[in-house]
């Protein structure tokens, strides 16, 4: 098949057997790669209500049709496992180049199950693949780690994502690491950690079969000549998307107590970039370059380095800890890269510990001795240390996520748990952008920004239509929830959003489909193939025992009940009864019974998944 390599790897790190088996064109047809495929691997291997640190769950790590091809944005990868943060089907995207690498070894998804004795790494050398012992790398960093199997394979050109000590120690909101780019989100990281996997390294030599070349290039060429000129990211990345979000007042700060922080002049790209950047990184065929390292040259952060901050992490690490010093900042990111923790969660669990410590709920002795202020930027470095190691009783506390952790405390603290599903709160205002009320309640993941690009539709528009209008939000994330789908299972960075197509999915789409693959769907089959992959995903969520309640008891208690404070979104959130329309009317859109959330059986029908059981 064009587009594919054509084959599945099964690693069972509890037998130690790996095989490798036939990528079937019907399933590709159907799901098209990434996500969709991955999503129906779990929901044919996967049984209902695994522990996510069972040996039995599974860790994907799949490719669709873009990846090792000239389509600009196709340096992504995308990790699939059931989160131990959620207990959900999650995935978790990275950049860099190992999605590539694995398509140039002759694979298209990379399938781990099991658990090891003792600490392992898979190599994976085009056909050759071994699990081997990794013992002496157990306790190192994700850095140290990289380089030190990229030594003894004896080739720098193997590309490797590991887990540092955040995910040996089952931190629930762990990062896998490849090179300088993070998946983050879910702790999947954990998972691997679960399973004695400290990392897997891949090189290959073969090449990625595409319909038409000249084709290939003509649109690589005219997207290239786009991206390039984009206002931003070719020269500052999301490092500047703070003083843009912060100028609508809808920046998370101080545990989104307020929406404005006076301090973000300091840590905006605007400001840092043309002091601090070094270097720019691109991932695999990227002709935009957004990725920026910078370094701290003075005072006592000198030589601390990271890529970006972007802007999540400006956030999470910034603004909602009440953090402005750049320095502080940075030192702070490159302490969850080389640990693997995941920045939103690592910053959203530290500000809920900031505000119970503000309201007493914690005390000096339970944060042993550590003075956790809002805006400490030494206390915010020496917590996420802790976190990784899980030292003390606030170490241990916060590596559960912050859910737990206000269960845990309790005395009201949940109330400013700033989570849905479990899954800490990304850096996008669900009281300022009211379509992300629902986005995030109806996500399968939850506080992702990535179940459905509102923002990408909303920012644009004035107070009025973005903060205080909810009647056409259901149809916004709708469409935009069917782009991620199409968008994960290509799989295409969301940065080129502009150029495929930021609402819904469209000819572009079905254009890059074609020249990979060479499938000729209409567009009707298209908006049909990412209606079929969410309603899977959806059924693996019922299949596991959630339902409505927990997409209507999603929103933390802060965000249905307290009004933005001040700024230019003052007064903006959702109210109860708007929620509950949105919610309504996004189940009849979906096709799902309003009473229970699960599709209907026409639904499932209609998508050719009438085998389904729930």
């Amino acid at each position: 098949m064009y587009g594919y390599a054509g084959s599945i790897l099964k690693v069972n790190l509890g037998t130690g057997k790996i095989s490798k088996e036939p990528l079937k064109e019907d399933l590709v047809k159907g799901f098209i790669g990434g996500f969709g495929v991955s999503a129906k691997i779990l929901y044919d291997n996967l049984a209902p209500m695994t522990n996510p640190y069972s040996p039995e769950n599974i860790v994907i790590f799949s490719t669709g049709p873009a990846q090792g091809t000239l389509i600009p944005g196709s340096g992504r990868g995308l990790f699939v496992s059931k989160s131990p943060l959620t207990n959900r089907v999650f995935n978790s995207n990275v950049g860099g180049y190992i999605a590539a690498e694995l398509k140039y070894a002759g694979y298209d998804f990379l399938i781990i199950t099991g658990k090891a004795s003792s600490p392992v790494y898979i190599a994976i050398d085009g056909d050759n693949v071994e699990i081997k012992d990794a013992s002496k790398l157990w306790g190192r960093t994700t850095y140290e780690t990289q380089t030190l199997i990229k030594e003894e394979l004896g080739d720098k050109r193997f590309q490797v994502a590991c887990i540092g000590p955040g995910g040996e120690n089952l931190v629930k909101y762990s990062a896998i690491i490849h090179n300088f780019h993070a998946a983050g989100r879910g702790g999947i990281a954990s998972v691997l950690g679960s399973k004695n996997l400290k990392a897997f390294a891949v090189r290959g030599d073969k090449s990625v079969e595409v319909p038409d070349m000249e084709a290939m290039l003509t649109f690589y060429k005219e997207i290239t000549e786009k991206c390039t000129k984009h206002p931003t990211l070719p020269g500052y990345g999301t490092t500047v998307a703070l003083g843009t979000i912060n100028k609508i007042g809808c920046l998370g700060t101080r545990n989104w107590q307020t929406e404005v922080f006076e301090g973000a002049a300091n840590i905006d790209g605007y400001t840092t970039i043309p002091k601090y950047r070094i270097r720019d990184i691109a991932c695999t065929g990227c002709p935009m370059g957004c990725g920026k390292i910078q370094e701290i040259s003075e005072g006592r952060y000198a030589g601390a380095s990271a890529k970006g901050p972007e802007y999540e992490t400006l956030y999470s690490l910034g603004s909602l800890v009440g953090v402005d010093d750049f320095g502080a900042l940075v030192s702070a990111a490159r302490l969850c890269d080389e640990y693997g923790l995941d920045t939103i969660s690592t910053g959203v669990s530290i500000a809920w510990a900031m505000e119970c410590y503000e309201k007493g709920l914690l005390t000096k002795e339970e944060t042993d001795g550590i003075d956790l202020k809002f805006g400490n930027g030494d206390a915010l470095n020496e917590v996420i240390k802790r976190i990784a190691y899980k030292n003390g009783y606030l170490g241990n506390l916060l590596a559960r996520g912050v859910k737990e952790a206000s269960e845990t405390v309790g005395c009201g603290s949940q109330y400013f748990a700033m989570h849905f599903k479990g899954l800490e709160l990304a850096g996008h205002s669900p009281r300022g952008v009211k379509a992300w009320t629902l986005g995030y309640s109806v996500g399968w993941r939850g506080g992702s920004h990535h179940d459905g690009r509102a923002h990408d539709i909303e920012y644009p528009k004035p107070f009025e239509e973005r903060a205080l209008k909810f009647e056409d939000k259901p149809e916004i994330v709708y469409k935009t929830v069917h782009r991620v789908m199409i968008e994960e299972s290509l799989i295409t960075c969301r940065f080129f959003g502009g150029y495929y197509g930021s609402l819904e999915p469209n000819e572009n789409h079905l254009k890059i489909l074609s020249l990979t693959t060479g499938f000729n769907m209409t567009l009707e089959e298209l908006w049909k193939t990412a209606r079929r992959i969410r309603t899977l995903i959806r059924c693996l969520e019922v299949r596991d025992g959630f339902s409505r309640k927990e997409d209507v008891n999603a929103p933390p208690p802060r965000m249905l009940n307290e009004p933005i404070p001040e700024g230019p979104s003052k007064g903006a959130y959702a109210k109860p009864s708007e929620f509950k329309f949105m919610i309504n009317k996004l189940y009849d859109l979906m096709g799902w019974e309003r009473e229970t959330g699960k599709p209907k059986k026409e639904t499932l029908k209609e998508l050719g998944l009438s085998d389904i059981t729930i």
